[in-house]
């Protein structure tokens, strides 16, 4: 039963944040909603001048989403690989909460939620080399 829940919550957070990238739109670096300018920006960035490690995943997400590959990787070079972590959780979340695991099936489910468990490792590890590329820079 907890799986299950844990299945809906990860389906539910990934389906608001592609639904959300198709909202906004993207303009040069600013987000929209319907025309109107989006309030919520980095705190660190704002406060220090000093990007987060995922400063530059909204709008990247947005620019994938509306199909332009090169603007999404301009905002965070790693937003093309989270973005197409998030698009894979939708299909795998609705297996795992449509299937019965029983017999057979149950080392496909393992198999699947290894990889699943492998690729989220790798993203946020990539996520934080990338960011401490990125301090590193700030200080040489």
């Amino acid at each position: 039963m907890k799986a299950k829940v844990h299945h809906k919550i990860i389906l539910f957070v990934c389906v608001v944040i592609l639904a959300g990238a198709l909202i906004l739109r993207v303009s040069g670096s600013e987000l929209y909603l319907f025309g109107y300018k989006w309030p919520i920006r980095c705190m660190l960035y704002e406060t220090f001048g000093v990007k987060c490690a995922l400063c530059g995943l909204t709008r990247s997400f947005c620019a994938l989403a509306h199909g332009d590959f090169s603007a999404g990787v301009g905002f965070h070079p790693l937003g093309p690989a989270l973005f197409a972590f998030v698009c894979i959780q939708v299909p795998y979340r609705i297996y795992r909460l449509l299937v019965k695991t029983d017999g057979a099936k149950t080392k496909l489910i393992r198999l699947f939620g290894g990889l699943n468990s492998g690729l989220a490792v790798i993203v946020v590890v990539a996520i934080f080399i990338n960011w401490f590329i990125y301090l590193g820079g700030l200080i040489l």
